[in-house]
């Protein structure tokens, strides 16, 4: 598939802004993993794709890496308070589903790959974890860029896309490494 063609899906899935990187141009950053031990989210050790689950910062580097291209997918929404957590992560499972439809897209016209999401793996909920089971879908399970150490603000520079789009806008963004 093109590159144009990945791009005009892209598109079509409802993605605001797309590029296609370097995988090599990816910017980890170890300490953006203290926010997922933080815990802020509340998943950490919850989720299998959230930390300490998912794996190391260094393998997750070297997973991403695997990979010779990174997929940038970013969605922008309309916000009354970036601030309210309801409203924002509301739109982040928006913005996942977008993300999960088109990985699926991809999938079945031959082209697989890894799906960096924002926020923790929300295929199965509740998370098999939290009842002590063994992941459900493992090759399919999607850590977010903050477990794999991803700085945005380079990634945004890499691609050719802004990051800040003011006080009433979010954007969120994935990488499907291929």
């Amino acid at each position: 598939m093109t590159e144009k063609e990945l791009l005009t899906k892209a598109a079509a899935a409802g993605i605001d802004h797309a590029a296609i990187i370097d995988a090599q141009e990816l910017v980890f950053k170890f300490e953006f993993r203290k926010y997922c031990e933080m815990n802020q989210c509340g998943n950490y050790g919850k989720n299998y794709g959230c930390p300490p689950d998912c794996g190391t910062p260094a393998e997750m580097k070297a997973k991403a890496l695997a990979y010779s291209k990174a997929f940038v997918l970013q969605t922008v929404w309309p916000v009354e308070d970036i601030t309210d957590s309801a409203q924002t992560g509301s739109l982040k499972k928006k913005h996942n589903q977008k993300l999960r439809s088109l990985m699926k897209e991809l999938s079945d016209s031959g082209l697989e790959g890894l799906c960096i999401m924002a926020g923790p793996c929300s295929i199965c909920s509740p998370c098999a974890k939290e009842n002590g089971q063994p992941c459900n879908f493992p090759q399919r399970t999607a850590s977010c860029l903050s477990a794999y150490g991803i700085d945005v603000v380079s990634l945004c520079e890499a691609a050719g896309l802004d990051w800040d789009y003011g006080k009433n806008m979010v954007a969120f963004f994935g990488i499907c490494m291929m």
